[in-house]
């Protein structure tokens, strides 16, 4: 109710109630807050965090003494009894009298005061003890103390009880890495380090133990940038993270790589670590569902209708057109088989932001449906169709291996539609491409050789690169995966260099068909090399399951770019792309399903829109999924609170869902684990599933469970469709704010997303013949 009146201001205080709700989420004394209070970063410098939060609250304060008077009055029960010398203007007047003398606009700030105090008294947030406050902000502006005072949830340094270990103040003389401060406080570790500013880019991390007093590829966290020092010679970098799943027991090392010079600078430290301030929090449980959705639509099923009527687009008839649109398209330069990411660019009316290349991984998910709809078609011509442009994907693909500009080898993420590498800074090596990629061709090729297709076309088209290195693609993306599939490399998100999840599944998959299709292929030794590797690397993935977090980690190692809570839907995307169908992390794996729930109910506390839980017939939205939750990309660039929802990320998690009902459906049953309960108390609540039971296909609750998976994905697929502009046209994002569409415009991806989930959609609905009318509608040549 709270968080609702929060999100009915309007203009300024709108923006300043929303941030109020973030800053929520940074509490770190609440040990009885809900777990949406730990999930965001604390990653900004204490200056920078107060400038953000209390701009519109200075000013006003500046300007309206009697709003000082409301208050400080709102905020008695938790505020220090030290205010400055301009609480004197306080005269003995009712809050009714003083509020009739404020201008209309103070009114709604004051509202957004004393709702968030009730938030908090109702949360039992503690206040912090007034010195270690007082003595915190020692030096800031008077008028700053007040609101800090007011609202006694700065930073979690500022915790109660929390204690503070400074080791320097000043820059050393003798390093060029030193840490400064530091302090475990309520569950988040905070530290400050100063860092010699020998070049522009650089990674600073921390190595601890954990809890266990154990040092794993978890046990460190990075620290950003704070601040300037001095003339610029030296910076200011901090961290404030949660680590209270883990603990941290000592501190082992600071390294510093200053990555343009190749440079490592390392501080020793050995330094044993209290825990102060509240105690460490606990995971918290999964919140209740807020609706029980039960079966399939029939909005959802128009809405995808490629039969009916003629005069009626359907979402999946504008997807196909605008995704072929996209491909081999009509741009200038463009060569045979690239897929343009998105209609923004140069080229394009919308120049910002500039999607104009073609991305390996982007490209093979999109020919990956092409593939889909060749083995579907049942007209000839237009099989032929798709046939002649997955062909000139895999020579596309084979003059990208060939490039001789490439940086990180077959790693190499995007090229221009020229196909010629794309050489300026970037995150490279991205490995999930050359596997993608090569399960495309090849499940392609297993179709064309099934509808009679010659043996040797394949091998000189798509499989035998060491014989056609300038036409055929698979063998040599087959054998970079089998030997870099260790290697750590840049997620599919393009922002971080670690070991992904999503990276091995897709590996995975790749090396199990590959072994095979190079037996078909009369390659006996390439298949022993593939099925090694795919041996090797299968028996890793289970350090990706935390049990103390409830999750498949997406990524192992430490916290990066801010992802403490570990949570992103590329974990479900690793699963939609990597399944290999032979039950290794399937759709029902009790540890995906665990995994999948919390990372799609992590952003019902973060993009406002979560709070629609109904269109405008009454029919139940799903939550908006973006990528993680502390995600600050807004399509253009960076922002403090701007990551959106994705379309391709919430028609994910309609085509997971479907799929997980497609996956039992085949075996005539459900089981239900302790790690997996969870997930059906929230997606099918009705049918009131218990732990260590197994439900038939003949039992109400099997039909139950199935119904509400049905439900749910259906309505994931209505928010898609209920943010979706009129003509059909889908970005990359839809605003957490108001839902309208945002950044690139016409994202291949997008299109490609909302095709495999229909096409899921249809083997679940138990609809056949759906996915071969989407293929005979044929398509046009680009021109």
């Amino acid at each position: 109710m709270i968080r609702s009146k929060l999100r009915s201001l309007h203009g300024e205080s709108s923006r300043f109630a929303t941030t109020v709700c973030q800053i929520l989420r940074l509490v770190p004394w609440a040990p009885s807050a809900p777990s949406s209070l730990w999930r965001r970063n604390q990653s900004q410098s204490g200056d920078q965090l107060l400038t953000f939060l209390f701009k519109p609250w200075y000013t006003l304060l500046m300007q309206e003494p009697n709003a000082l008077i409301i208050f400080s009055r709102i905020t008695r029960p938790r505020r220090l009894q030290t205010l400055t010398a301009r609480e004197s203007v306080t005269a003995p007047l009712s809050d009714e009298s003083i509020r009739a003398s404020l201008p209309d606009h103070t009114h709604s700030y004051l509202e957004t005061m004393e709702l968030c105090s009730s938030f908090l008294t109702a949360l039992h947030l503690p206040s912090p003890p007034q010195e270690a406050f007082v003595s915190s902000i020692t030096g800031m502006n008077s008028f700053l103390k007040v609101a800090l005072c007011g609202l006694t949830y700065f930073t979690s340094a500022l915790g109660q009880s929390c204690q503070t270990t400074t080791l320097r103040s000043t820059v050393p003389s003798d390093s060029n890495v030193a840490l400064g401060s530091y302090s475990y406080c309520g569950g988040t570790f905070n530290a400050t380090a100063y860092i010699a500013n020998v070049n522009y880019n650089k990674v600073v991390t921390l190595y601890y133990t954990n809890r266990q007093n154990e040092s794993t590829p978890l046990s460190s966290l990075t620290f950003g940038y704070s601040s300037s020092i001095d003339d610029g010679s030296w910076e200011l970098w901090t961290t404030s993270t949660p680590v209270y799943i883990d603990g941290i027991t000592e501190l082992l090392n600071l390294t510093y790589r200053a990555t343009d010079i190749g440079e490592t600078y390392v501080q020793q430290l050995g330094l044993h670590v209290d825990a102060t301030g509240t105690p460490e929090p606990s995971l918290a449980a999964p919140p209740a569902p807020y609706a029980s959705p039960l079966g399939f639509g029939d909005d959802i099923t128009d809405w995808l209708a490629v039969k009916g009527n003629p005069n009626v687009d359907s979402e999946a008839k504008l997807a196909f057109q605008r995704m072929f649109l996209n491909i081999n398209p009509a741009v200038e330069g463009a060569v045979d088989g690239v897929v343009v990411a998105a209609r923004s660019g140069p080229s394009y009316e919308q120049k910002d932001p500039d999607y104009e290349y073609t991305w390996v991984r982007d490209a093979s998910l999109t020919m990956d449906v092409v593939a889909t709809l060749y083995s579907a078609a049942t007209k000839r011509k237009v099989k032929q169709q798709y046939e002649e442009i997955l062909f000139e994907y895999a020579g596309a693909r084979a003059t990208e291996q060939n490039d001789p500009d490439l940086i990180t080898g077959l790693g190499e993420p995007k090229f221009y539609l020229n196909n010629t590498a794309f050489t300026g800074p970037w995150g490279r090596p991205q490995n999930d491409g050359p596997a993608t990629s090569a399960i495309t061709l090849m499940e392609f090729a297993n179709s064309y050789l099934e509808d009679g297709g010659e043996l040797n076309t394949i091998q000189q088209k798509v499989y035998d690169s060491a014989t056609y290195p300038s036409e055929a693609p698979v063998m040599k993306d087959l054998l970079f995966v089998a030997t870099n599939w260790s290697s750590p490399s840049f997620d599919l998100w393009e922002e971080e260099e670690s070991d992904h999840f999503y990276t091995r599944m897709v590996q995975r998959r790749a090396l199990v068909m590959g072994s095979d299709f190079a037996t078909k292929m009369g390659d006996p030794s390439t298949s022993t090399t593939l099925s090694s590797a795919a041996d090797a690397l299968t028996d890793t993935l289970s350090q990706f399951w935390d049990p103390n977090r409830e999750i498949l980690l997406y990524e192992y190692g430490p916290v990066l770019k801010g992802k403490s809570s570990y949570l992103d839907i590329a974990v479900v995307l690793g699963v939609i792309h990597g399944y290999a169908g032979d039950g290794v992390y399937s759709y029902t794996n009790d540890e995906i399903l665990s995994s999948a729930l919390r990372i799609s109910t992590s952003f019902l506390d973060v993009y406002p829109i979560a709070s629609t839980h109904k269109d405008s017939s009454g029919q139940v939205l799903g939550i908006p999924v973006g990528r993680y939750p502390e995600d600050v990309y807004n399509g253009t660039g960076t922002e403090e609170n701007g990551g959106n929802p994705w379309y391709l990320c919430t028609a994910a998690m309609a085509q997971f869902l479907y799929s997980a009902s497609n996956e039992y459906s085949d075996a005539g049953s459900i089981t239900v684990t302790d790690i997996s309960k969870s997930f059906f108390d929230y997606f099918a609540p009705t049918a009131n599933l218990q732990a260590g039971q197994t439900y038939k296909s003949r039992s109400k609750e099997y039909r139950q469970a199935i119904d509400s998976l049905h439900g749910w994905g259906d309505a994931f697929m209505r928010t898609v469709k209920y943010y979706t502009p009129e003509d059909g046209h889908l970005a990359e994002e839809y605003n957490r704010d108001t839902g309208a569409p945002q950044g690139a415009g016409d994202l291949t991806w997008s299109y490609a997303s909302v095709l495999t989930a229909a096409f899921a959609r249809a083997e679940a609905i138990g609809r056949k013949p759906y996915v071969k009318h989407v293929a005979n509608m044929g398509v046009e040549p680009n021109s």
